[in-house]
């Protein structure tokens, strides 16, 4: 029988503990889901998510162990934040995006979308260039969708929001993402949406934490009774705001 392991930080929703080079995670509501989608990203797109190994005695997901740094602390160092760093995670988001696109896992959809992309589901390594994203964490939320939803979700992940935060700076780092992400192929992203897709996606994070914590939910409760509630409506009425100042910096507005 596997031994207890190391708890590992970021299981807030999930029980996360490392044993030897796996990692064990309660499984995802669509376990088969998640299985079928990690294995696939193995065989097309190789280290860009944890390998699927499995399940243990007590039926919870057994994957790999990806050796790097994760920032769990917000902006805990700007160079996470950095433009290299936001290219180097385009380029992983398309190439999860085309492994794919046309697949049975995609159903009618553009592709698979992560749905959960931050900082502290993503795994650097330091290099001549400093931190560098190279893997991909927690696919729990993963499924069928367009490609324009993972990249808003992580261009608002990806910078500061609300407050004194500089919208025009969201807007770059938006456009930063998208002309990583799409290369010399353009037409990919419609990114005249983006801001509204962020502002969904915003809105459905607080209306979420907020409908999981009144049925009674556990993490939801502790999101909701630390204030993540209002904290996260209150970047939903900052990027209405600031909204015309982001799509100018984005280029659509």
């Amino acid at each position: 029988m596997a031994g207890t392991g190391e708890t590992l930080p970021g299981g807030f929703v999930a029980e996360v503990v490392r044993i030897g080079d796996t990692v064990r995670r309660t499984p995802p509501a669509d376990a088969a889901f998640a299985a079928a989608l990690l294995r696939h990203l193995a065989a097309t797109a190789p280290g860009v998510a944890p390998a699927y190994l499995g399940t243990d005695e007590r039926g919870r997901q057994v994957l790999s162990h990806i050796d790097g740094l994760v920032p769990w602390r917000d902006r805990e160092d700007a160079a996470f934040f950095a433009d290299a760093a936001l290219t180097r995670l385009a380029g992983l988001v398309r190439a999860v995006h085309d492994a794919c696109a046309g697949t049975v896992l995609a159903g009618g959809a553009e592709t698979v979308c992560h749905r959960d992309l931050s900082p502290k589901n993503t795994v650097y390594r330091v290099g001549p260039a400093g931190p560098a994203p190279v893997a991909l964490l927690d696919w729990d939320l993963a499924g069928p969708g367009r490609r324009i939803e993972d990249v808003a979700f992580a261009g608002w992940h990806w910078a500061a929001l609300g407050g004194d935060a500089d919208p025009a700076e969201l807007g770059r780092r938006g456009r930063l993402l998208c002309d990583a992400y799409e290369g010399t192929a353009g037409g990919l992203l419609p990114r005249s949406e983006l801001v509204a897709v962020m502002l969904d996606q915003i809105e459905d994070t607080w209306r979420g934490i907020d409908a999981g914590a009144d049925r009674g939910e556990p993490a939801m409760r502790r999101l909701r009774a630390a204030g993540v509630v209002e904290t996260v409506r209150g970047w939903h009425d900052w990027l209405r705001w600031h909204r015309p100042t982001i799509e100018a910096a984005l280029g659509t507005g």
